[in-house]
């Protein structure tokens, strides 16, 4: 009887490399960019970031995803925010936003951020998720900033 080492017409038994696993030559944002990034611009800017990582790890797949859960999250405080009372302090839900998108970079990214790290892999910098988050909270607060300035001329407001 021959075991499966003895037939020459056997593939190898050795585990393949995922694709969608590997690491990247290209730098990456460590996980604390889109905590910063969520805190200073939105939870849409720490989508970014996270968005961002993905593409440079081959997994376009998880890219929509990640802008749909950050875009989810900031109309979430939107709508709580219409809803609490003015004098209600708004760190509780800018805490729980940061924590939120930690939590989810690190869930998807991970793994993937560790093996980077291990492998000798670069990274890009927290200044620049930063900046990036300004950014965003300027294009985010122009259009709340219209949209309440349309709602005024209207006589909605």
């Amino acid at each position: 009887m021959t075991t499966p080492q003895d037939n020459p017409f056997q593939t190898p038994a050795a585990p393949l490399q995922d694709s969608s696993r590997a690491t990247t030559g290209e730098p990456l944002y460590r996980l604390a960019a889109a905590g910063i990034a969520t805190f200073f611009g939105t939870p849409i800017a720490g989508s970014w970031v996270i968005a961002q990582n993905l593409k440079r790890l081959n997994r376009p797949q998880d890219v929509q995803k990640a802008w749909l859960v950050g875009i989810g999250i900031t109309v979430l405080i939107f709508i709580l925010s219409w809803f609490l009372p003015d004098n209600f302090p708004a760190a509780p839900i800018n805490i729980a936003a940061v924590f939120a998108m930690h939590q989810y970079a690190k869930q998807n990214t991970g793994e993937a951020l560790d093996r980077h790290a291990a492998a000798g892999g670069g990274y890009l910098s927290n200044w620049r998720a930063f900046g990036v988050s300004l950014l965003f909270l300027i294009v985010i607060m122009a259009v709340v900033f219209g949209a309440a300035f349309v709602l005024a001329l209207t006589g909605n407001a």
